[in-house]
């Protein structure tokens, strides 16, 4: 066990709580993103520790702040009676895998505020210095009185030209609970452009959430996936007619005769079947590429490995160095397709 948890259940052990960040956490035990089976491992080591995060690790941004704490006696004495066994052999229930507003990172930036006597000019002023549409117009930190927008500003002025306080130019905002599901704030983001994010424990508002903010989170979780199809293309354009049907059907083994069956061409081929077939020394002359075979699967095998992460969702994303290696094959097969003209 790494010495970081270990001082975390030695500090719980003399009463005291102990605080880091999610993404300190995953490395603590080696990983760098919530899959399923990361997250297994973190909460069975909680769970044996009898120890909590507050909020839960799973349902808050990666570079949120948790804080362990001693978990409930309930909770300790239910730790190993549900269909979570950990290592004893049972199956792993993992928790509800719901991507929460809370999760984006423009929900826990906090916001910048004016108060509903301000004037306009002070308003307008920060928005320009933020390069912001709009602002909170609050009381405190825990009272939301609404926002100040151009469009609110624009409007108004369209009517009357007396525009004095924040308050003249305020409108109703909508402000949403930290454990709201994004699928369910996309729609009311893109009716009202933006909406306020609280937090669930103690009311403030924790951040604000624009349609820009909701369209680079799409852009950042499909790209891979886009890039992915690229290279699934590329590849099946590399071996298409390249191989009989029997040696495409080999990959199957003798193992699973209705999948044999059902591969009929290229495109019928899982990715890890790519990789199986043009492994083979004699199918890789049929391609006729003047490029190390090795270095060529190896770099294929981590596509692939990057494919499969792609496909268990989760709201990590992928990182910049994997973004790099899908950017660089789709890029080695591009040019190989040129020398092949």
């Amino acid at each position: 066990m790494n010495k970081e948890f270990e001082e975390v259940k030695a500090d719980i052990g003399e009463g005291k709580e102990a605080s880091t960040t999610v993404r300190e956490l995953l490395r603590w035990f080696g990983a760098r993103r919530r899959r399923t089976g990361v997250v297994k491992r973190i909460q069975t080591e909680l769970d044996n520790a009898g120890i909590i995060t507050s909020p839960d690790f799973t349902k808050v941004w990666i570079d949120a702040e948790i804080t362990f704490k001693k978990a409930p006696v309930a909770a300790a004495a239910t730790k190993s009676t549900g269909s979570d066994q950990g290592e004893d052999g049972a199956a792993y229930a993992p928790k509800e895998a719901n991507f929460l507003i809370s999760m984006l990172k423009a929900a826990n930036c906090g916001v910048v505020s004016v108060n509903p006597q301000d004037t306009v000019e002070k308003a307008i002023t920060l928005m320009l210095a933020h390069d912001f549409s709009q602002l909170a117009v609050m009381s405190n930190e825990h009272t939301l009185n609404g926002a100040i927008s151009w469009k609110t500003i624009g409007k108004r002025l369209s009517h009357e030209n007396n525009l004095v306080e924040v308050r003249d130019a305020m409108e109703t905002a909508v402000a949403l609970e930290e454990s709201e599901a994004l699928f369910k704030a996309t729609k009311l983001i893109i009716e009202h452009e933006f909406v306020f994010v609280r937090s669930s424990t103690d009311k403030k508002v924790t951040g604000i959430v624009t349609a820009t903010d909701l369209s680079e989170q799409f852009q950042f979780l499909s790209e891979p996936f886009l890039l992915i199809g690229q290279i699934e293309n590329q590849i099946r354009k590399l071996m298409n007619g390249k191989f009989t049907t029997q040696t495409l059907q080999e990959v199957c083994g003798d193992t699973d005769s209705e999948r044999r069956e059902r591969i009929q061409s290229v495109v019928d081929l899982t990715f890890g079947e790519y990789l199986r077939i043009i492994q083979k020394p004699e199918n890789w002359k049929l391609l006729d590429l003047r490029v190390d075979r090795g270095v060529f699967c190896a770099e294929l095998d981590k596509v692939r490995e990057i494919r499969n992460d792609v496909m268990h969702f989760d709201p990590d994303g992928i990182d910049e160095e994997q973004y790099d290696q899908l950017r660089r094959f789709s890029g080695l097969m591009d040019e190989l397709d040129a020398l092949a003209q």
